[in-house]
């Protein structure tokens, strides 16, 4: 049965400041040649009930580029929070021109982050989640689609 996302709760605990936890979301996309990529990603973080919004620091190569072409997407967390620890979001990236989209995942992201892209050069990726499950330890197995 489909249902509407909510990554509000125990989702948007793990993925805000995971990288400071030491449990950085990893995400996974297919390159422009086709080639399976994973990458930790510390910019990661909810943005409203259903998108995840990280930051690229290059616009036209790697994950910014390769989305035009592929853009489904995977997010993974392992980690500890208050309530459980694993989770996997699948969804659509797409790269935002918009910069009130583009200050918003900034402007949101560590601080750590942000020092490796001082001259903002980058662009928000949005994630339209399509599906996530997991597993809490307070509440057990979970699952969500659209």
């Amino acid at each position: 049965m489909n249902m509407a996302i909510d990554l509000s709760g125990d989702p948007t605990k793990a993925i805000d400041k995971a990288y400071e936890r030491g449990h950085p979301v990893a995400l996974a996309y297919v390159d422009e040649q086709g080639k399976p990529c994973l990458s930790l990603r510390g910019s990661a973080q909810v943005l409203n009930a259903d998108q995840v919004g990280l930051w690229a620091r290059k616009t036209d190569e790697g994950l910014a580029k390769a989305i035009r072409a592929n853009p489904q997407v995977s997010l993974l967390f392992f980690g500890e929070i208050e309530g459980g620890g694993k989770m996997l979001l699948t969804g659509q990236g797409r790269a935002h021109a918009d910069p009130a989209r583009n200050d918003e995942v900034y402007d949101g992201m560590i601080e750590n982050e942000r020092k490796f892209d001082a001259d903002k050069k980058g662009v928000a990726v949005i994630i339209d989640v399509d599906a996530l499950s997991g597993m809490s330890l307070a509440t057990g197995p979970f699952s969500q689609s659209r």
